[in-house]
């Protein structure tokens, strides 16, 4: 089975990609909704922004990025990112939201995200980031199915070729990729 090496290089490879930027969207998009950072307004306009991407399906976005960017891992990577960075910041604004500051707490917005909030919400930050670690990683392999390389292309070749003893084998490499991950997250 010569598609398991490279269907586990790129699904690993879009995993980590889109972990890194959920992550990175996590922490621009938390003060969004936070009313430690926004005005209400702009935390309305936040919310909205956050609820649209976290209520869409990865699979819908990727499909929407796949038109306009072509088959690459790119799109993939984007829909995993906004999807799952819009649930984390999501809830991570609402859990800065119930914190509550110091009186001399400084007023410089940057100061109060990187030396009060950021610090006290990294820790739930990590856990809800490792946590859909494991969901990047398996929704990473079924976006094969919109062509990209990952083992769930490679699953999907084989149902269109009948090839189900093909399909079992990289449908347990799959399993086995979402086990380690959980594992380790």
């Amino acid at each position: 089975v010569l598609e398991i090496v490279p269907g586990v290089i790129n699904t690993i490879v879009l995993t980590q990609v889109a972990l890194i930027f959920t992550a990175i969207l996590t922490l621009i998009s938390f003060p969004l909704i936070s009313n430690k950072f926004s005005s209400t307004p702009n935390r309305f306009l936040g919310n909205i922004f956050l609820v649209v991407f976290r209520s869409t399906p990865e699979y819908i976005l990727a499909y929407m990025f796949l038109q306009i960017f072509g088959p690459s891992m790119f799109p993939a990577v984007i829909a995993l990112a906004l999807h799952n960075g819009s649930i984390i910041g999501h809830i991570m604004g609402h859990q800065s939201n119930e914190l509550i500051l110091r009186p001399d707490v400084t007023k410089r917005k940057i100061e109060l995200y990187g030396f009060e909030v950021l610090p006290r919400i990294y820790g739930s930050f990590l856990a809800f980031l490792f946590y859909r670690w494991e969901i990047i990683m398996r929704e990473s392999a079924i976006l094969g199915i919109l062509g990209i390389q990952t083992l769930g292309f490679f699953v999907d070749s084989a149902i269109a070729d009948i090839r189900l003893d093909k399909m079992i084998i990289l449908l347990i490499f799959t399993a086995f990729l979402n086990i380690l991950v959980d594992y380790i997250s």
